[in-house]
């Protein structure tokens, strides 16, 4: 395990790409030669020595058509034979970009490259999982990586820098170590992943469905599934009231931490900005004191966040059981009755105040 693993419960989930950033930053910096080989090979620079100087989180004052400063994790300037070249670096590791965020780093590269007469402006977004994005303006060098192909450049990197063997340690435990062969738990996964699906399916039709139905003004027993999978390592049916909560219910894969096992259970959640936050959180908070803490919360003081409650269990907690999938379905629906006896408390909650799509811009 490595040591990042062991201090990630010391820190907030939110705080990963953060944590993650500031770690990888430093390997750069501890190696000039490790840097500009990734950088060379995402084709941003051609340089094979050059002065590398690297600053994470720096921030960028506001242009006069932005609302906000710009702070890309990552700014990296080359210096040699005597042009400048100038990266920004943008990670993401479970969540995806930010409104304009990408258009605002290129505008400030773009006016960097006219005021300082830089031979190369170049920004690179990097990510854990894949993300379609277009490039955000010409005259900037745009390029779109993954964080498993730095974890090749970095793997394939031989010194004694022990900070850049945990950083491996650290990439492989949290799925930025994707390889280019399938393992045979990967076969195994494969050949049984329809079996899986048909019991999660069995689990969450019928009675839980009905039940969930009887409880929301509108239930979708699928969640766009596949894609619910791949982008959000979910697997739910779910009641979707876009300006005030939502409510899924069904399994939870793990994401940061691989080691951890499918949670099984329900999530409730509140948009940010609706008219009636402050009415959901309180709601929220009443459940949590109510239930003597089997129902946790998080970022219930953050206004612009998804605040989410939750209550649920391990997969591996129904593997004592004669009947798996009896067992999982008769939980689905004891975590429903809660949920119905709240929505009576607070009749409001779930109320359908728009036209509701199936998947969201803003959805968590």
């Amino acid at each position: 395990m490595s040591l990042f693993k062991k201090l990630q419960p010391l820190y907030c989930a939110d705080r990963h790409e953060d944590i993650h950033t500031e770690i990888v930053a430093q390997v750069l910096k501890n190696s000039d030669e490790l840097t500009l080989a990734w950088l060379r090979s995402i084709g941003v620079t051609t340089k094979e020595k050059a002065r590398v100087d690297i600053n994470p989180q720096k921030t960028f004052a506001k242009l006069s058509e932005h609302e906000t400063d710009s702070r890309p994790d990552i700014t990296i300037r080359i210096v040699a034979d005597g042009t400048e070249e100038l990266i920004f670096v943008e990670s993401k590791l479970g969540s995806t970009q930010g409104y304009d965020q990408l258009l605002r780093y290129a505008d400030h590269l773009a006016e960097v490259k006219q005021s300082r007469s830089l031979a190369k402006a170049s920004l690179v977004y990097i990510t854990r999982d894949f993300e379609a994005v277009k490039d955000p303006r010409p005259g900037v060098i745009f390029k779109v990586t993954r964080w498993y192909e730095f974890y090749r450049i970095l793997k394939a990197h031989v010194n004694g820098d022990g900070l850049a063997k945990e950083l491996k340690l650290f990439m492989e435990e949290n799925r930025m170590s994707l390889g280019n062969q399938f393992r045979s738990t990967d076969l195994v996964a494969l050949e049984n992943f329809f079996s899986a699906k048909a019991l999660m399916d069995e689990t969450l039709d019928g009675e839980v469905s009905e039940k969930a139905s009887k409880i929301f003004q509108a239930f979708y027993r699928v969640e766009v599934n596949y894609r619910g999978l791949r982008d959000r390592q979910r697997y739910t049916a779910y009641s979707l009231a876009p300006e005030v909560a939502e409510c899924h219910v069904g399994y939870w894969f793990p994401q940061e931490n691989p080691d951890k096992p499918v949670w099984v259970g329900v999530q409730l959640y509140s948009i940010p900005g609706a008219s009636v936050r402050k009415e959901v959180i309180q709601a929220f908070r009443d459940l949590i004191a109510k239930s003597g803490g089997s129902w946790s919360g998080e970022d219930l003081d953050e206004e612009n966040e998804w605040s989410v409650l939750s209550k649920g269990k391990s997969i591996q907690s129904f593997m004592g059981e004669t009947d798996h999938v009896r067992a999982v379905k008769n939980y689905f629906l004891q975590l429903l009755d809660e949920v119905g006896k709240f929505s009576e408390t607070y009749p409001n909650l779930f109320r359908i105040t728009s036209t509701p799509t199936v998947e969201t811009k803003a959805e968590p």
